[in-house]
C-alpha cells in the first residue's frame, strides 16, 4: 500500500478533512487562456490497444502540476464514470475500486477512505480535470494491474507488456549508417522501400514500445524513425536521406557465442552525390542488397495453383450450404487462366476436379513439376458472423492464437487422409515445421504474401487482415516461394454473397496476378543490378 495513503488513513480526522475542503475551495483557478494543452501523456497498453498521446493541462498559477481530464482517465483505465453536477462530484470505478472527486478540493475518497493530493481537482471548459499525481500516488497502489508513470518523460505504461523488440541504437561510419534493433528472440521481417526516402520494416510477431522507438533525430543517413504496433506485428518507418541508394537487413544471433543478444540490423550504404544532380535522384527508391544465394534470377515459368480441400473434405460451409472446396476450385481455375493469358506461364493445378488430394501430395506435385511459385486458395470461417476480410499466410511458426487456430483448422484435412487418427493424436501433431521448411524461401514467401495482400487491398472493400505466419501442412517441404490466400469469410453472410459475385472474383484474381507481376519485377531488377 502507498505510504502516503496508509499514514493519512491513520492520522486524518474529521477536522483535518474539513480544513482540506475549505483550503481547496480557496485555491485560485487560473484564467481560461492558460487552460490549453501544454504537454501530452504518452500511454502504452499491455493489452494490445494502440499507443496514444493524451493532452495534459497546466491549471495552477504557482504549481507545475499537470491535469488529465476525467473523461480521458476513465477511457484509459476502462472505468465507469458518474458525474453529479449538483454535488460537483465525479465518481470513477476502476478495477473494483471507487474513487470520488469533488471539484476544488484536494481530497479523493477511495473506497470510503479520504486521501489528500497536493493540488485540488479543477473544472475547465466543461471537463473535470484531475492532477496526474492521482495516477502514480493513489491509483497505482489501489489496482492489481501494474501502472508505471514516468513523470520526467510523461510516459504511462498500463500492465506489463512483454516486449520482444526492446531497443534501438544508431551508428555511422564511412561506408554504412546502421540502425540496430535489440530482440529477445528470432523474428521474421519484411522490408519495403517502394516509397522514396522511406524504408519500412515489418517485424512479424514483434511487440515494442512505440513511444521509445519514435526517434526524432537519427544518425548518418537516418533522419528520424517512427514506430507503430498492430495486434500481430510491429512496424518501423525510417525516414532516410536521398543519398541512401542501397540497403540490406540482417539478423544476428549472439546467443551461439554464449551471449543472449539478438539483433536486427538495417544497413544503409553511403554513396556520393553526382557532380551534376539528376532531377529525378530524390525520387528514386532504394534497392535491396541481396546475397547471391537468395537471388533466384530466373523468370517465373511455372506456377502451381492449389485449390484447397476437395472430395469428402468440404472445408468451410456457409449458412446457405456453399462449400469452400467449390469456391476454391472456381477461383483457382480462373486464376490459372489469367496467369497463362498475362504471362504465358505454365500452370500446374494440384486438382481440377472435386477429389481429395492429400496435403503432402500437393507439395509433391509442385516440386516434381519444378514450379517457381505455389499459391493455395482458401476461404475462411469463424464461429460468429462478424469475422470478415482477407489474409495471406506463409509457412513459419504462428505468432498468435488466431493464426494457430487457422493452421489447426486447415491442417485438420489430414483426418480425411488418415481417418484412423484419434483426436488426441491429431492435437499432438507438430504442425510448426520450422526445421523442415526450406529456409531460403521464407523471405521470398513473405515478400509474395505482402504483395498479394497489398494488391488485393487496393481492389477490395472488405477488411485487410494482413499477412500472417502459421505452420500450414500444405506449405510443408515446398522448394519454392509459397503462400496460402484466404479470400473471404464464408461464415459472414455479406462475404458469402461477395465470393459468388463475378466482379469481386475478378478483383481478387487481378490482385494476385498483379502481385505475381511485381514479385517477378523485383527479383529480375535485383539480378540485373547485381551483375
Amino acid at each position: 500500500m502507498n505510504k502516503r495513503y496508509s499514514v493519512f488513513c491513520r492520522m486524518t480526522s474529521v477536522a483535518a478533512l474539513l480544513l482540506a475542503l475549505l483550503s481547496g475551495l480557496s485555491s485560485p483557478l487560473i484564467s481560461d487562456e492558460r487552460a490549453e494543452a501544454e504537454k501530452t501523456l504518452g500511454v502504452v497498453y499491455a493489452d494490445g490497444r494502440q499507443t496514444e498521446d493524451i493532452p495534459l493541462l497546466g491549471l495552477e498559477e504557482d504549481s507545475e502540476e499537470l491535469f488529465i481530464s476525467g473523461y480521458n482517465l476513465a477511457r484509459v483505465f476502462k472505468a465507469s464514470r458518474h458525474w453529479n453536477p449538483g454535488a460537483r462530484k465525479l465518481i470513477l470505478s476502476i478495477s473494483g475500486h471507487r474513487f470520488m472527486f469533488t471539484l476544488d478540493t484536494r481530497v479523493v475518497i477511495v473506497d470510503d477512505q479520504p486521501v489528500l493530493m497536493r493540488v485540488p481537482v479543477r473544472y475547465s471548459e466543461g471537463l473535470v480535470m484531475i492532477p496526474i499525481e492521482f495516477i502514480s500516488a493513489i491509483l497505482a497502489s489501489s489496482t492489481i494491474e501494474e501502472i508505471d508513470l514516468d513523470e520526467e518523460t510523461l510516459i504511462l505504461t498500463i500492465g506489463s507488456p512483454e516486449y520482444n523488440v526492446t531497443g534501438i541504437t544508431f551508428t555511422d561510419d564511412e561506408v554504412w549508417s546502421k540502425a540496430v534493433l535489440d530482440l529477445t528472440e528470432e523474428l521474421l521481417y519484411h522490408v519495403d522501400s517502394e516509397t522514396p526516402g522511406l524504408l519500412r520494416v515489418k517485424i512479424y510477431g514483434g511487440r515494442l514500445n512505440t513511444l521509445k522507438f519514435s526517434v526524432t533525430a537519427g544518425k548518418g543517413l537516418f533522419n528520424k524513425t517512427r514506430a507503430e504496433q498492430t495486434e500481430h506485428d510491429a512496424y518501423l518507418f525510417f525516414d532516410v536521406k536521398k543519398t541512401a541508394a542501397r540497403f540490406r537487413v540482417e539478423f544476428f544471433d549472439d546467443a551461439e557465442g554464449g551471449g543472449s543478444a539478438r539483433k536486427l540490423v538495417i544497413f544503409l550504404e553511403k554513396t556520393k552525390l553526382p557532380e551534376i544532380p539528376d532531377p529525378d535522384f530524390a525520387g528514386m527508391k532504394m534497392t535491396e542488397i541481396l546475397d547471391a544465394e537468395t537471388i533466384r534470377g530466373n523468370r517465373i515459368l511455372k506456377i502451381a495453383i492449389d485449390p484447397g480441400h476437395g472430395g469428402v473434405d468440404k472445408g468451410k460451409v456457409s449458412s446457405s450450404g456453399i462449400y469452400e472446396k467449390d469456391v476454391n476450385l472456381d477461383y483457382s481455375i480462373l486464376l490459372s487462366e489469367r496467369l497463362v493469358e498475362e504471362f504465358g506461364v505454365e500452370v500446374v493445378m494440384t486438382r481440377t476436379d472435386d477429389i481429395l488430394v492429400p496435403l503432402s501430395r500437393r507439395a509433391e506435385i509442385a516440386n516434381s513439376e519444378d514450379a517457381d511459385l505455389f499459391i493455395s486458395i482458401h476461404c475462411n470461417g469463424w464461429f460468429h458472423q462478424d469475422a470478415s476480410g482477407f489474409e495471406t499466410f506463409f509457412l513459419a511458426p504462428a505468432r498468435s492464437e488466431d493464426d494457430l487456430r487457422l493452421a489447426r483448422e486447415e491442417n485438420a484435412s489430414i483426418q480425411f487422409e488418415n481417418p484412423e487418427l484419434k483426436p488426441e493424436e491429431l492435437d499432438e501433431l507438430d504442425f510448426i515445421l520450422w526445421d523442415i521448411v526450406q529456409n531460403e524461401f521464407i523471405s521470398e514467401s513473405s515478400e509474395l504474401a505482402e504483395l498479394i495482400q497489398k494488391e488485393m487491398s487496393n481492389r477490395l472493400s472488405i477488411r485487410n487482415r494482413g499477412v500472417k505466419q502459421a505452420g500450414l501442412l500444405v506449405l510443408r517441404g515446398l522448394k519454392m516461394p509459397a503462400v496460402l490466400v484466404e479470400i473471404a469469410f464464408l461464415s459472414n453472410p455479406e462475404e458469402e454473397i461477395l465470393v459468388q459475385d463475378p466482379l469481386f472474383r475478378a478483383r481478387v484474381i487481378e490482385g494476385i496476378v498483379n502481385a505475381v507481376r511485381r514479385f517477378q519485377e523485383k527479383y529480375t531488377e535485383t539480378v540485373s543490378m547485381t551483375r
